[in-house]
């Protein structure tokens, strides 16, 4: 479930028919795959893997969608992670 269903859900998700859940979760994943283009297309001189990854856990991504947007493994984006908890 991406960032939008999440936010929808909190709010009017249980009164919804299934064909509205399904479009709101193609939205949120539509949201996501645009995420990940504006992420790879910064230019190399752009965000670092790890400014990425704080960006994204910013915004309240899991972890296993941050590997799918940035293309890197869970583990590596756990390890990021750690390192961005400990530097606070």
């Amino acid at each position: 479930m991406g960032l939008l269903s999440r936010i929808i859900k909190l709010t009017t998700y249980n009164i919804m028919d299934e064909k509205t859940r399904k479009l709101i979760q193609q939205l949120g994943q539509k949201i996501d795959l645009i995420v990940a283009l504006l992420l790879r297309l910064s230019p190399k001189k752009g965000l670092s893997l790890k400014e990425q990854v704080r960006l994204l856990n910013d915004l309240k991504i899991r972890p296993v969608d941050m590997s799918k947007i940035t293309g890197r493994s869970q583990g590596h984006i756990n390890k990021e992670l750690v390192a961005i908890r400990k530097e606070k």
